[in-house]
Order: C-alpha cells, then structure tokens, then sequence
C-alpha cells in the first residue's frame, strides 16, 4: 500500500490537480505537448497473460512505469502520447481519492492485440480507450478493491471521482424505477444492452451514482470503498446487499438482491458468474445444444435477458448447495469451475477431475456433472454402475432445468426411434398419463432397465442407476453410499450377500415389479 500523493514535479500540472473537488463539467483531459508531465522512466518487462477461460494466454515485451498512483504496463508499440494521456488522467483521477490507495496495475495492449475487458486480482488489462471515462476508472476501481465487486457500487464511485477529477460526470435525477425488480442489483449484466433495455441501463447509471451521492454524505470514502470490496466476496455479498436494500426500501422499492456475482469476460467469455460454489465462465459464442427441445430456455440462453440469467445461476447455487446436503459433505472443495463452451475437446459435458472442472454442453448435465465432482475421489471401484449409475439416478433429485427437457422428450417420442417409442407408449398407456420425470424417475427407469433386457447393472448409465435405486430402497441410503463407494468389492458381510447375488436380487425385483409388460 503506498501513501497518496500529488502528481510528482511538474509545475503545469498544478492547475490540473486543483480541479479535484471541483462540481463543474469540464472537457475530456487533453493530451497535448504543452500539457504532459516530464518524461516517466520505463523499464522492459514481459507480462503472462492468461484469460479466465484458459484458452487465451500468451506473453508479451511490455514496458512498465510506476508512479505514486499505480504500475503501468504498455504494449511496446503504444505511442508515448497514449501513454502519457492514459498515466495522466488515471493519476489524476485516483490523486482525488481519500486515504491510501490500494496497488493496482494498469496493462494496456493496442486494440488489434486485444480487445476485452478483464480484471484478474489487482491488475486491469484493457485496449486503448478514452482515458478520461466513467467506465474506464470503474475497471480500474474494480481493479484495486475487488475483481468480483458490484459493477454499480464501482461504477457510483468513479463517477464521483470524475466529477472531483473535473471531468464530464453524470448528473443524478434522484431515484429512477426500473422495469424489472431484477436489475436493482446493479451488477455488471445491469448495465449492458444485450440484457437489459436501454431505459433500464440509464436507470442502473443513475441509480448507482445516486447511491453513491447519497451513501457518501453520510459515510467516509472509507466505508464506501469497504463496501465495494465485500460485495464481491461471499461473505460480505449479504451485508452489502442489506445497505443496498435498504436505500431501495428508502425509495419505496421493495426488492431480494441476487448472492451471484458478475466479471467482465475478457477476449472470449460473455461474462463470468460466481457463487459460494463454482464460478461460471460462458463463452460469447456458447449455445446450449438441447436448446430446440427444452422448454425451460431460449435459442440465446444466458446471453440476454437478465432475469433468465439470475434465475439459472440462483438455481444451481440452491442445487449445489441442496446436493452437498444430502450427500452429507460438511466440507468440499467448492473452487469449482464450470465452462459453458463450445470448444470442449470431448464434445460433451463431462468432468475432468484433474483440473475439478466441469464442461457443458447443456444445462441439462450439469447436476449430472456435479455428483461427479463431489463423489470422484471417494469411489474406490471404479464400475459404469457405481460412477455413471450413481451419477444418472441422483441427476433427478434436484435437476430444475432438465425436468421439462425429460418430460418432453420422452412423452413426445420420435418415429425415428420406434423400439423406445414402442416402450415408453407402453409405459404411458399403463400409468394412464404422461410421465412426468419428478416423480416417475424412478418407476420409469426401473422398467425402461427391464424393457430393453438389461441384467447388468454396468450395461448402460440406466442399468447402473437401476441397480442403485434398488440398493437404496433396500439397505437404506447410507449404508448403499458406502457400498456405492467400495464398488463392486466381492462379498459384503453386513448385508450376507455378494455383488453377484445382489444384482440376482435386483434382476428378480425387476421381473416381479413389471412382469406385467410381458403379460401384455
């Protein structure tokens, strides 16, 4: 942390710093000769850059200056007039800040190299840009408190430092509604057209610079500045939404702010989102591929409307939370990474153990995806039944937005398919109704096992799971955990039966329960 100081020297930039406090709209800082400071001294560097989706990495000959303010690291071919321009206004702008600021660093490529937006720690790295801007000087707050923090808390406080900084601002109209209770969260998605209305934008502006006008008058630049830092950590999201709740509350708007927390997505992600469990990265070009036949999402899922966006990610973060419960993990490790990416090698959704992350291709799997990740290293016998079988049979226990992708599918069967159309219209014509997977998971999958003539458990992810149920219903749920995660291990002293005579016992359960099919 370094001690806050004026700009360093030069006799002409005295006048530029005396605007700060100042409440007038000014010009953008200009960049001329008869303005700059004395020359900075650089030094060669080489940075290691590497996006949060892992696939944009390179290293790059920068040069690097430090002044009181923070590190900045230019691409060798910028011009010294740019850098300048970009070392001066950010210096000018935190110089108008109270207290002692944070170390940040600055990383600036020329735009053909690069062309996103990301903070990772305290660095920000951005293409050339209009220096003098409310949404540059967000990042770079963002930057020095929090890479996870409230876009709109962030955004406020740069706006007011604009307005001390002597530069064009944002004038506050008081509160504003907005059209969807949603967007009162203010975070990154709140403030960009592809998920929100243009209005509903303008309105998050308005209402995070008025938030910050309002809390600073009656709170030290300190406290403000806090606050950004705990919004974007998971244990201080809650209090920081309580503030943000009650300012709404003051302004007869009665809202529940969201626990998710939103980054810029660099070079290739839409954007990244965060729980206590996993952090999500969403390519700008993913689709999901069972989009056409799930009710429950759109053809441009997750990359627009807020609403749908909030709701998927406040789901899983309740399913996630629900699937540690009852498994009964008291700890776990939840640095979990989720790639929603259309770049997957295995052109699938699986789990890859050896980097605990998870790659999708459809939401469908992703609860699926998620029993392996919390079960993977305590399963000893490594069988189809006991890993994907587990995996397929507690998919259903909290799965929100594969039930209506499931019921669809199977109660609207394709000709294309006739033998498992031939099954399931049986199935249906029995139970006198459609299936519907929450409550028919079990019963159908059972049948569908016998259907097909399926006696072992390790045939397919369905036998597996068949096999589970069936332990489960008759040994109870602890006791077929640990079975679960031994494997197939040969005789079993507590229940006086082997893998061999339990799967006898499940082929013959199998054949009393749906010996009506046949009799059909």
């Amino acid at each position: 942390m370094k001690r806050k100081m004026r700009l360093f020297g030069i006799v002409v930039m005295l006048a530029m710093l005396t605007a700060c406090g100042s409440g007038g709209k000014k010009e953008p800082l200009e960049t001329d000769e008869s303005r700059l400071p004395a020359e900075y001294t650089y030094e060669k560097d080489t940075i290691h850059y590497e996006e949060m989706s892992g696939r944009y990495a390179f290293l790059k000959d920068v040069e690097k200056t430090q002044t009181d303010c923070a590190a900045y690291y230019f691409e060798a071919a910028i011009s010294h007039e740019e850098r300048e321009a970009c070392i001066t206004a950010t210096d000018r702008v935190l110089s108008c800040m109270e207290g002692t600021l944070p170390e940040i660093e600055v990383v600036v490529f020329k735009p053909e190299s690069y062309n996103g937006i990301a903070v990772h720690r305290n660095t920000l790295y951005v293409p050339i840009q209009l220096w003098d801007s409310v949404e540059y000087v967000t990042g770079v707050l963002l930057a020095g408190y929090g890479e996870w923090g409230n876009y709109g808390l962030a955004y406020g406080y740069a706006n007011h430092l604009c307005r001390a900084a002597g530069w064009s601002y944002r004038e506050t109209a008081g509160f504003q509604q907005m059209s969807n209770p949603d967007l009162y969260d203010l975070n990154l998605l709140c403030f960009d057209e592809n998920f929100a209305l243009p209005g509903d934008v303008e309105a998050a502006k308005n209402n995070a610079c008025y938030f910050a006008s309002e809390y600073l008058s009656a709170h030290s630049e300190e406290d403000f500045l806090k606050l950004l830092s705990d919004s974007g950590t998971v244990e201080g999201i809650g209090s920081t939404n309580e503030v943000l709740e009650a300012f709404y509350r003051d302004n007869s708007v009665e809202c529940s702010l969201t626990g998710i927390r939103y980054q810029y997505g660099g070079m290739f992600l839409d954007y990244a989102a965060a729980c206590e469990y996993a952090v999500f990265y969403i390519d700008k070009d993913w689709q999901d591929q069972s989009w056409e036949t799930n009710p429950k999402i759109s053809e441009h899922f997750l990359h627009e409307d807020y609403s749908d966006v909030r709701a998927f990610f406040e789901c899983n973060m309740r399913q996630m939370r629900q699937y540690q419960e009852f498994f009964g993990f008291d700890s776990y490790n939840n640095d979990l990474s989720v790639n929603l990416t259309s770049r997957n090698a295995a052109n699938s959704s699986i789990y890859l153990a050896a980097t605990h992350t998870i790659y999708l291709d459809s939401v469908v799997s992703l609860s699926h995806e998620y029993i392996h990740s919390l079960m993977g290293k305590y399963v000893i016998g490594q069988s189809k039944w006991n890993t994907e079988g587990f995996a397929r049979y507690y998919d259903c226990l909290y799965n929100d937005y594969a039930y209506d992708f499931w019921n669809h599918d199977y109660n609207s069967v394709s000709v294309a398919y006739p033998k498992i159309g031939t099954y399931i219209n049986k199935y249906i014509e029995y139970i006198g109704r459609p299936i519907d997977i929450r409550t028919d998971n079990r019963d159908f999958g059972d049948f569908m096992t016998y259907a097909y003539g399926l006696s072992d458990p390790n045939a397919t992810y369905g036998s597996g799971a068949s096999f589970v149920a069936y332990l489960v219903d008759i040994y109870g749920k602890q006791d077929a955990f640990h079975y679960v995660l031994t494997g197939d291990s040969g005789y079993n002293a507590e229940w006086g039966k082997s893998y061999d005579e339990l799967v006898q016992d499940w082929n013959a359960y199998l054949s009393q329960n749906y010996q009506w099919y046949n009799a059909e």
